[in-house]
């Protein structure tokens, strides 16, 4: 499919073949311009970071069900998962995920001090 967007100025070119000069011109320049408008916007969405699988979740916040010996339950999205920590938490307390094992998640504490950001980060995602 992205690969159409740069044969549009190609195609474009049968306009000459079709119609006189003085009218074929200005269409193909106009074919022209919406293709690079075209695919600088695709090539944008492609740049975009990853927002969806395990690669999507690190990074993210979660917050903290039930935290006991290292191991326990946090709330991602709506959605529970097993986790395991380094660190001590209580249950409400709010986590960030460092990677996915499987379906457990590496999770740390979260700095009183990153929260604000953090989750204004969480947040847009």
């Amino acid at each position: 499919m992205f690969h159409l967007v740069l044969m549009l100025p190609v195609f474009g070119l049968v306009l000459f073949l079709l119609l006189p000069l003085s009218t074929a011109l200005p269409l193909y320049l106009v074919i022209l311009v919406m293709s690079a408008i075209l695919y600088f916007v695709l090539m944008k969405a492609l740049n975009k970071p990853v927002a969806t699988g395990k690669r999507g979740l690190v990074g993210k916040l979660a917050d903290v069900i039930d935290m006991t010996d290292h191991q326990g339950q946090v709330r991602v999205q709506g959605t529970t998962w097993e986790a395991e920590s380094d660190d001590s938490f209580a249950s409400g307390d709010k986590a960030r995920i460092v990677s996915v094992d499987g379906l457990t998640l590496k999770v740390e504490r979260v700095p009183s001090g990153d929260l604000t950001s953090a989750g204004r980060k969480s947040s847009r995602n």
